[in-house]
């Protein structure tokens, strides 16, 4: 179709997709998908729509605004925000990108996730081959939309989204950070989870400063070291409920717990089942 917005250069393309009901109750979706190429001319400033927005760029730099977060997304790098909040991005230049906005399954959560944790741009990943994946959207979506039969790539749609919002998630770069800086917390986690730790121990051991430590943690972790703890214990808690003969009292002793009930309430809170409950279960 004819591209009206000032600074989009021919070749460019974008194209409307009418996603089925069961896409939009179970699925990622792509109402709108493209492949701009544009000039200095191009800018988007909106207020609000109900959709979210990923952004491969081909070649180029883009300029993005949203959120009281500004960045820039060079050759190789992904975009991604929230297009229900104010927004704004422009071509300092020239750029070539390959565009969608999506919906549905977990397009909020996953979006508030990687924002939270990486901002609004993510730095080129050579291991992940995240550009074919904009291709599989992109030229899916335009192939569905050229023939009768538009919804029989939705699923394959779907699975192209999902894969590069996982595979932003599981940046290198995280594994990274882990493996040098936040190993030696870990390994003391794994190794004395039974006793008090304190997060200015762990801090030390990594040595950084606490609020850093913190800060480091759940961003490449996911999430704080006293919820990794709290998970960790649980996760020791279950094999010996299951392995072992010992009491409900022993078990919340041996992996941290200040007592049986309290074990017992964090236990039902993660399962929503009790201890006993748990024991009980034949897997």
């Amino acid at each position: 179709m004819q591209i009206v917005d000032t600074g989009v250069l021919t070749p460019s393309f974008m194209d409307f997709s009418l996603p089925s009901e069961f896409a939009k109750s179970a699925l990622y979706y792509c109402p709108q998908f493209g492949q701009f190429i544009c000039n200095r001319d191009y800018r988007i400033e909106r207020n609000s729509i109900d959709q979210y927005l990923l952004i491969y760029i081909n070649s180029g730099s883009l300029c993005i605004r949203t959120d009281g977060m500004t960045a820039e997304a060079h050759e190789g790098e992904i975009a991604l925000f929230d297009c229900r909040k104010p927004h704004c991005y422009w071509c300092p230049d020239k750029v070539d990108f390959y565009w969608f906005h999506f919906n549905g399954a977990s397009s909020k959560q996953y979006t508030e996730y990687l924002t939270e944790r990486f901002g609004l741009v993510h730095e080129k990943q050579p291991m992940l081959s995240l550009k074919d994946q904009f291709r599989t959207v992109v030229h899916s979506a335009q192939y569905g939309m050229s023939t009768q039969f538009a919804s029989m790539n939705e699923h394959q749609i779907s699975i192209a989204v999902h894969s590069i919002l996982g595979g932003l998630a599981s940046q290198t770069v995280r594994t990274t950070v882990i493996s040098e800086l936040l190993a030696p917390a870990l390994a003391y986690i794994h190794g004395h989870f039974a006793d008090d730790i304190s997060l200015n121990d762990l801090a030390e051991m990594c040595g950084i400063s606490k609020s850093h430590f913190i800060r480091s943690f759940k961003r490449y972790v996911g999430c704080t070291p006293h919820e990794y703890l709290l998970q960790y214990r649980l996760r020791q808690s279950k094999r010996l409920l299951l392995s072992s003969d010992l009491t409900v009292e022993q078990i919340a002793e041996d992996c941290g717990f200040n007592s049986a009930s309290h074990f017992a309430r964090a236990f039902r809170q993660e399962t929503d089942i009790s201890p006993t409950a748990f024991r009980a279960i034949s897997f």
